[in-house]
């Protein structure tokens, strides 16, 4: 490694315990949402409501962070393959897949009868969407894109200095 590069290594490992960690606390997020109100005698009191409500909002700001952590770490990355057909696809149905999740809570409201908490979970969902599409998607396909010029640029220099 060269004098003028910087090693990122300590960060990114850093950075991926903080990746498990978000996902850790969504799961159980999601666990504890999931055993209230199955457990729960009468899960349509407002309080409790309230209580799933914020779980629910939990779990939607655990899964971005986790995202948008996930996505930074690749900015720190020297080597980043290009942007082929194959990695493209997969970009888009794990995005997909990961923005997904949110969905599923806003079902266990309305299979549980608490459709207004239902309402309230899918709009919030759907802001988490748009924030993730502003900050994490948008940037990262520029990134995406870019990277491979950036790179080339940098082994063609590195080439007319040997």
């Amino acid at each position: 490694m060269s004098e003028v590069e910087e090693d990122y290594s300590d960060y990114i490992k850093y950075m991926s315990n903080i990746i498990s960690l978000g996902t850790v606390l969504a799961g159980f997020t999601l666990t504890t949402l999931t055993l209230l109100i199955t457990l729960l005698p009468d899960p349509s009191q407002i309080t409790v409501q309230v209580t799933l409500f914020f779980l629910a909002f939990l779990f939607d700001t655990f899964m971005f962070l986790t995202g948008w952590t996930s996505i930074h770490i690749l900015y720190f990355c020297r080597r980043v393959p290009r942007l082929t057909r194959q990695m493209n696809i997969l970009n888009r149905i794990a995005s997909a897949c990961f923005n997904m999740l949110g969905v599923a809570i806003a079902m266990i409201f309305f299979f549980s009868n608490l459709n207004y908490l239902a309402l309230a979970s899918a709009v919030t969902w759907i802001l988490f969407i748009i924030v993730n599409y502003a900050t994490i998607w948008k940037p990262f396909r520029k990134f995406r894109e870019t990277r491979a010029r950036i790179l080339g640029k940098a082994k063609s220099k590195e080439r007319d200095k040997d």
